[in-house]
């Protein structure tokens, strides 16, 4: 049930100098070697080579394409173009000789853009003030500044009054509407500036300029609209000859975007390698299984190339190796803490347990039916290319986006998947369907018809029950127990590995001094005997109490004593998967109590009892979603994992690039799978 990570060599590889970029290439096209710095001995005694020249002309021809693409237009790409070699790369995008032309399209298209918003501006601006009588000359006066304004219609008379003090100097045109009037108002200087600020804030009025426009409004709309008209053409034309040229470009453009920045990555590699006169070094991390690999890609593709394993006492970096329908739940073990490299991974672990917890917490056929329908739908959705999940209103839909992310939900989706069907299994058994019981009539069917006995009331174990109840506790305890025993035993086995004596005796104290503890909390519940002066049983039991507590001593000193009481809160807080459970079923119980008393009233209490009814479920398999997640993860990360795990790993990250456009130089994917099939 334990796996470790994949098992890493730190390699290093030595070869002629004029073969280091070759052999850059093919470790980023097989993607299995993790690039490390040289370690200290090897740094004395080599230099760095910095091939600035090249690496400057990639990244001019990147800032180039890069430019290219964003000013084109988008087409579908679905060919792919392979590069033999940095030289064949860099002729290409040599080639495209459309920088001056998409340049001069692109700066007449934002001319042309800023014109249009000019005149849909002038447009609505017009539309709104068209109750205007005269030429809009009259408004542009040397002696006088023009203004056009909106203010709250319910404060327009006030405002009005506010202006007639000084009707000699303000000449006002307005148009009254249901929650708006517009104004057009004419100031001569008499009228001072500070004046009209102070009355048109006090009115809450809203002023801009009047537009440098001749002629009526609606002369005017005309003639912009027609100059809208023009534009609009002018823009389509220059957007036809940018979809021409993208039509001839745009793939290769994509193509050399994707192999410039692969080729920039790799000579970031390149300034990073050791040389000596003749000779080059790298080191770095690969999986042990895929070493012969890389030798025999480097004997097939380059000359005089070695690679030696070394032996470091460095922590390597962390691989998964997890079985495919269990890589799920790597994602809940990155969010605790990345395993070491030569630690325990304890994904298969999670991935049994968690399904379990979060199934027994949730405990209903209707609560886990709903999740699993809607867990799936996220999937389809998500998988089949459809982004846009609008199960849900906008609002909430957004609010969920900023939690996570598409793909997040997609893994919470499948995560949830195995404990919504434990949940749908254990609430056939507790009789739980939206909290109503419907089970006892199946088996009252099946009891007369087949001769079955099974259980009168539906139920095997009732949760609310005295004695379903006081099974669940048991049941719980009994889980608590066999999860801080398993995690002990691991720890155990960890320290062993790493040769901490002290540590072995310690986790074994805790192990002894829990299950001593919980025997003897069984025997006091079941009235047995504890009293070590008169049975053996408590000899037994006392025994194990301070048997363990002298190895917690001897192993971690008076800190372990101190934290007794540590170990029988953690039991016991697997307990609080029958509390959630029961929070929930009770929940349930009232709001079906509730909809079913307003059944025998009126109708507006009827409307009333089935959105209670509805709202009130909602509310409770959202909490179903979330509650029984965050507690079930949270009993393995601090009961279970903090007795054996450690974490503070680091991920393995692989030289290489995801190719959407390109092909790899060398073919070796290709190759090896060849090779394995034959």
């Amino acid at each position: 049930m334990v796996l470790k990570p994949v098992s890493m060599k730190r390699i290093a590889v030595l070869g002629l100098k004029r073969e280091r970029q070759k052999v850059v290439s093919i470790l980023h096209d097989l993607g299995v070697v993790q690039i490390e710095p040289l370690s200290k001995e090897v740094a004395s005694i080599v230099k760095s080579e910095r091939e600035s020249d090249l690496y400057r002309h990639v990244s001019d021809q990147l800032l180039r394409i890069r430019a290219l693409k964003s000013a084109l237009p988008a087409i579908p790409v679905s060919t792919k173009i392979r590069f033999a070699s940095t030289e064949e790369m860099m002729q290409t995008a040599e080639s495209i000789k459309i920088d001056a032309k998409v340049a001069l399209l692109q700066r007449e298209r934002e001319n042309l853009l800023t014109d249009l918003r000019e005149t849909e501006n002038n447009i609505k601006l017009l539309d709104e003030f068209s109750f205007f009588p005269g030429d809009l000359r009259v408004l542009h006066l040397s002696s006088a500044k023009s203004y056009f304004g909106r203010v709250d219609t319910t404060r327009f008379a006030a405002f009005r009054k506010a202006l007639e003090p000084n009707a000699n100097d303000v000449v006002l045109y307005s148009s009254e509407g249901k929650d708006t009037t517009r104004i057009v108002l004419v100031v001569f200087p008499a009228f001072p500036s500070h004046a009209l600020a102070t009355v048109v804030q006090a009115h809450g009025v809203h002023l801009e300029p009047v537009p440098k426009l001749t002629g009526r409004p609606d002369k005017i709309i005309s003639e912009q609209k027609a100059v809208h008209a023009q534009i609009s053409s002018k823009l389509q034309q220059i957007e036809g000859q940018l979809a021409e040229i993208s039509k001839e470009n745009y793939g290769k453009i994509l193509s050399l975007e994707e192999q410039l920045e692969i080729e920039t990555k790799k000579l970031e590699v390149l300034d990073g390698l050791g040389v000596t006169k003749d000779a080059f070094a790298l080191e770095g991390w690969v999986p042990e299984s895929r070493i012969e690999q890389l030798k025999r890609a480097f004997e097939k593709h380059s000359q005089g190339i070695f690679v030696y394993e070394l032996h470091t006492e460095e922590s390597p970096p962390t691989l998964f190796a997890n079985p495919k329908r269990f890589r799920v739940f790597e994602s809940f073990i990155r969010f605790y803490s990345l395993p070491s490299g030569e630690e325990f991974d304890p994904t298969l672990i999670f991935g049994l347990i968690f399904p379990v917890f979060y199934g027994m917490m949730l405990g209903d056929v209707g609560y886990g039916l709903v999740i699993l329908l809607v867990s799936r739908w996220v999937i389809r959705r998500v998988q089949g290319g459809k982004r846009d999940l609008n199960i849900m209103p906008r609002p909430l839909m957004s609010f969920a986006k900023t939690i996570l992310r598409p793909t997040q939900m997609v893994k919470l989706a499948k995560a949830m998947t195995p404990g919504a069907i434990i949940a749908i299994i254990l609430g056939f058994m507790f009789n739980l369907y939206f909290g109503f019981h419907i089970n006892q009539y199946l088996f009252q069917y099946l009891n007369h018809s087949l001769g079955l006995h099974l259980p009168a009331d539906g139920a095997f174990l009732d949760p609310i029950g005295t004695f379903g109840l006081r099974k669940l506790l048991l049941i719980s305890g009994y889980i608590g127990l066999g999860m801080v025993s398993f995690g002990l035993v691991l720890g155990i086995i960890n320290a062993m590995r790493e040769g901490e004596k002290k540590h072995v005796i310690g986790k074994l104290g805790w192990l002894v001094f829990g299950w001593g503890v919980v025997l003897t909390g069984l025997a006091l519940l079941h009235h047995g005997h504890i009293n070590p002066a008169r049975h053996i049983e408590g000899i037994a039991y006392f025994g194990l109490i301070f048997g363990g507590i002298g190895l917690m001593f001897v192993g971690e000193g008076v800190r372990a004593i101190m934290e007794l009481p540590s170990i029988v809160s953690h039991i016991l807080s697997y307990t609080r998967i029958v509390g959630i459970l029961l929070a929930s079923v009770i929940l349930a119980d009232v709001i079906d109590f509730i909809f079913v008393k307003t059944l025998h009233h009126t109708i507006p209490y009827v409307v009333l009892g089935v959105i209670i009814f509805f709202i009130g479920h909602i509310f409770n398999i959202v909490l179903g979603v979330f509650e029984p997640g965050i507690q079930g993860a949270r009993l393995i990360y601090v009961e279970f994992f903090s007795k054996f795990y450690h974490g503070n790993g680091r991920p393995f990250r692989p030289f290489g690039s995801s190719r959407k456009f390109t092909y790899d130089q060398f073919e070796l994917k290709e190759e090896e799978k060849a090779a394995s099939k034959s």
